[in-house]
């Protein structure tokens, strides 16, 4: 793939023009099975595929925006990984071919299972790893009003108003995605010129902040190049990220001596040298160094991997304690690295996981613009909304900052609370005290039907229509998010469930939904999806708790059907569910892993990440599938601490 920057005008062309290229590479692999045996992709297995599934999943009939037929060779099917991993279970369990279609006989099943299952899992993870393709990354708007205000302190908030960020694999900083236009560069550099007219102003209201950055203002001229030439060599090692080198800081103090030359003071020749480096390629993008001369993927240096971690776990650049150790060769020691990782995480600025990992795996940064509908439920307000919010936060903060489990997300004995909250769930006391005060609080859960997410306002909320619930939204969601069991998506032209029954009688939700269930083109997804969601029927569309609806009582009871996570399992409410849901706590931490993964490298995942996956797996579940430990495993992971040449 190749990105490319186009050359801007005159005026910004000298500090800001280049073109990035990226070249991919083929990935490796081994077919399973040389020519002649049963599991030769040639031979066998595609005249198997072309039978039983290409016939609805090709480039014209995309049934469930599948289309299998693409997959012409292993290379492509390993590209669509992900694909045929659903491809798989629901072959194993003759989910497909649908009931009415054609069906392959057992041992025709049984070979695709198996072709499957050894070209998707069989990897081998002691051979070289690929560190994945190198990818030059922007800052994202969220990362950019971070690292502006530890620049500077001042919370500006700019890039509020600059363009929206793409995203790819769930997120809105991956850095294939992140493009940069002529646009968005004028955008950058209005921006630089702001933060410097604010830095000005901060001369009369607060010096101190002011003198933070520009320095004090000398009285001589020999003072005044000293004073600028410090000033600008820390302001531009913070905003690169690095040491900035010598040559850099000449030419923005040849600047410098121009503008005095025209008579401008200290401060506004400063200035100018601050506007540039705030729009420079090596603030506004993470490059990192190719080894021209090495053929094998290569340790990033420690500045590179103070960056790596800081825009992981904070989203900002790196402290001064992290470009300490970088310049001292420390950072890239394991047990330093592992030791910076877990401070980082108590800090308070690791609530950029809470509000970007999480807020975008969870979708729950979609609390600021979910609207109830004001006539069903007038009681939601803005106090209410702030305090659902806060608890989401406030819960995910504890189990990120004090190394709890994540299957606390699943279910815990403890929540965050104020008076409009409680009130809201029914819950009266904490402890024996009553909960007063719009200020949030930790309280001890003596119910489950509350703690943990699945059961939090927010998600239920989220994965609600705006005037009642929603169960196979529900459903999906937590088979999708959590489980990592995602149904395919619905087919086109779906009826109202409204629609479904035309003979006029009122029936309550599960009998509609039994009706829409009962057409073969719905029965397989919606078997996956709503016996979850009616686990969850006792909420209603904004979380609050209830018995019954329309004068009928709630059945939230169900079963799940066999699939690869487990046998036939039946629940009867939500903390039964609840229980399932712990039982399958490992589907759900390989789920958080994956996404996590993704995360940290801004980047899909590769074939040899799938060795990753399995070790940080394995090294969290032997310490209580803590989240710290997860993120560990995570940070000290070859492609997390290693990169290849961009042009391999």
């Amino acid at each position: 793939m190749i990105q490319h920057v186009r050359c801007l005008g005159p005026t910004l062309a000298a500090l800001f023009c280049w073109t990035l290229t990226f070249v991919c590479i083929p990935l490796s692999f081994a077919q399973p099975g040389k020519d002649k045996e049963a599991l030769s992709w040639d031979r066998n297995i595609r005249r198997l595929v072309d039978r039983y599934c290409t016939q609805c999943h090709n480039e014209s009939k995309k049934n469930g925006e599948v289309n299998l037929a693409q997959d012409i060779d292993l290379r492509l099917l390993l590209e669509h990984r992900d694909t045929w991993q659903t491809a798989f279970s629901q072959i194993e369990n003759a989910e497909m071919p649908p009931k009415d279609a054609r069906q392959p006989s057992d041992e025709e099943r049984a070979l695709l299972l198996e072709f499957l299952k050894v070209t998707l899992q069989d990897i081998d993870c002691e051979s070289k790893r690929d560190p994945g393709k190198p990818v030059i990354r922007r800052l994202n708007r969220i990362e950019y009003d971070l690292v502006v205000h530890d620049l500077t302190g001042l919370d500006l908030r700019l890039a509020e108003g600059f363009a929206p960020d793409s995203s790819g694999y769930g997120f809105d900083h991956i850095g294939e995605v992140l493009s940069l236009s002529p646009a968005e560069v004028e955008q950058y550099h209005t921006a630089a010129k702001t933060i410097v007219v604010e830095l000005f102003r901060q001369r009369e209201n607060h010096p101190k902040t002011f003198e933070g950055v520009f320095g004090p203002t000398p009285s001589s001229d020999e003072e005044s190049n000293t004073t600028a030439r410090g000033a600008i060599e820390r302001f531009a090692t913070r905003a690169f990220r690095r040491p900035v080198d010598a040559d850099y800081v000449d030419r923005l103090m040849s600047i410098y001596a121009k503008a005095r030359s025209k008579q401008q003071d200290h401060s506004e020749a400063l200035g100018h040298l601050i506007t540039a480096v705030l729009i420079s390629p090596k603030f506004l993008m993470r490059f990192e160094k190719d080894h021209p001369n090495s053929d094998e993927p290569y340790y990033v240096d420690d500045y590179e991997l103070a960056t790596r971690l800081s825009f992981f776990l904070w989203s900002r650049g790196p402290d001064e304690i992290l470009l300490k150790l970088a310049s001292q060769g420390e950072l890239t020691k394991p047990e330093i690295l592992e030791a910076q990782t877990l401070r980082m995480l108590e800090d308070e600025r690791s609530m950029a996981l809470v509000d970007h990992f999480f807020g975008q795996w969870l979708s729950l940064r979609d609390i600021r613009t979910h609207k109830p509908d004001s006539k069903r439920f007038p009681e939601y307000d803005e106090n209410l909304r702030n305090a659902i919010q806060e608890e989401t936060r406030l819960f995910l903060a504890e189990v990120v900052r004090k190394q709890g489990s994540v299957t606390d997300i699943l279910d815990a004995g403890y929540t965050f609370l104020n008076e409009t909250l409680a009130k809201h769930y029914g819950i009266e006391l904490s402890e024996g005290e009553p909960i007063k005060g719009e200020a949030m609080r930790r309280v001890k859960l003596e119910d489950r039907r509350r703690g943990g997410l699945i059961t939090s306002a927010a998600m239920l909320m989220l994965q609600a229509d705006p005037a009642r619930t929603n169960v196979p939204r529900r459903g999906n969601f937590i088979a999708g998010r959590i489980l990592g069991t995602p149904p395919p998506p619905p087919p086109p032209n779906v009826p109202p469930l409204e629609e479904v029954a035309s003979d006029g009688k009122p029936r309550s939700l599960r009998e509609l939904l039994e009706l829409h269930r009962s057409k073969p083109a719905c029965a397989n997804c919606h078997a996956k999806m709503d016996p979850i969601g009616f686990a969850l029927e006792n909420y209603d569309a904004i979380g609050r708790w209830r018995s019954e609806e329309n004068g009928l009582p709630i059945d939230a009871s169900g079963t799940l059907a066999a699939s690869p996570l487990g046998p036939e399992r039946s629940f009867s409410g939500p903390i039964e569910f609840k229980d399932l849901l712990i039982e399958h706590k490992s589907a759900f931490a390989k789920t958080l892993i994956k996404n996590l993964l993704i995360y940290a490298l801004a980047r899909g995942l590769n074939r040899s990440d799938e060795c990753v996956l399995r070790e940080v797996f394995k090294k969290g579940e032997e310490d209580n599938l803590k989240f710290s430990a997860i993120v560990v495993e995570i940070v000290k992971s070859d492609p997390f601490r290693m990169r290849r040449n961009s042009l391999d």
